[in-house]
């Protein structure tokens, strides 16, 4: 796989970096080592490493990491012919960078992954694919590492697509890439401009929305009966699907659960609705 970034060279130099001009939203990953421009975040860990790296679509900066580990990246890039720099600082720069999580002595600064529009999604599904398309929706869930482990459960089960909206979501983090193990790399990320339109643009493309809902008349377990378009919303940690978004789909689901268990996790919840619906495809 060729990237046509410029040659890669090992920068011998422990000093510390700076790049002027950091105004990126997320402030996770900032330190007195780095200074990231505003298209620029950070991954790390190498198996997140590796799938950004062989993703065609990234826009890739440079590698930071430590004198005992860079030369195993410099294979690499090499074996994957991309030509950036690799900046070699000793783990304590590395862990500061991090915000002190695990890092695996690898970091890369890269361009957040660009999401696409839902008529931009459906356009490109509609002409690809021969299966009923089925997609994903997160209704302002906050939290990066429940929308990373939520991606890597969609990936798994083999959804066409995850849904954010535009507002009331997280960036594109560290942490949530770490969280899906890589699997931002392979699935398409959608925008949404406001949840209660594009619904409505989901039944007019002949979509059945479902909306997973504690005490919702439906059953999860209904799912695996469908054969058409699916879209199934999530809701946010703690307060679940809001008002508008209960009203405008088709029908709201819910997963039984032990009466003495207050609820389950979104992502936990979020991976069994997929599941359920995806049971048929994933056997075929």
């Amino acid at each position: 796989m060729k990237n046509k970034h410029k040659k890669f060279k090992i920068n011998k130099g422990i000093k510390p970096f700076r790049i002027d001009g950091f105004s990126y939203k997320n402030t996770n990953n900032y330190s007195q080592h780095i200074t990231l421009k505003n298209n620029q975040i950070v991954i790390s860990g190498k198996h997140s490493t590796l799938s950004a790296l062989k993703n065609a679509d990234r826009k890739l900066f440079y590698l930071i990491s430590t004198p005992e580990h860079h030369m195993f990246w410099s294979k690499e890039l090499e074996d994957l012919e991309i030509k950036i720099d690799i900046k070699i600082k000793e783990k304590d720069a590395l862990d500061e960078i991090n915000n002190f999580k695990p890092h695996q002595n690898i970091i890369l600064v890269t361009e957040p992954l660009e999401r696409i529009s839902l008529d931009e999604f459906l356009i490109k599904k509609q002409t690809q694919l021969t299966n009923p398309i089925r997609i994903i929706l997160l209704d302002q869930v906050t939290d990066p590492q429940n929308v990373g482990a939520i991606i890597r459960s969609a990936h798994a089960f083999k959804m066409d697509g995850l849904a954010l909206s535009q507002r009331n979501s997280p960036l594109e983090t560290a942490a949530m890439s770490k969280a899906s193990s890589g699997a931002i790399e392979k699935l398409e990320i959608i925008e949404l401009s406001n949840m209660a339109r594009e619904i409505k643009k989901l039944q007019q493309s002949n979509f059945t929305v479902y909306g997973l809902a504690h005490g919702g008349p439906g059953d999860v377990f209904d799912l695996e009966n469908e054969t058409g378009n699916i879209a199934v919303i999530v809701g946010s940690e703690g307060k679940g699907l809001r008002r508008l978004t209960r009203d405008k789909v088709d029908k709201l689901i819910t997963i039984p659960i032990n009466e003495e268990s207050e609820s389950l996790n979104v992502s936990n919840a979020a991976s069994i609705t997929m599941l359920q619906l995806q049971k048929k495809i994933i056997k075929n």
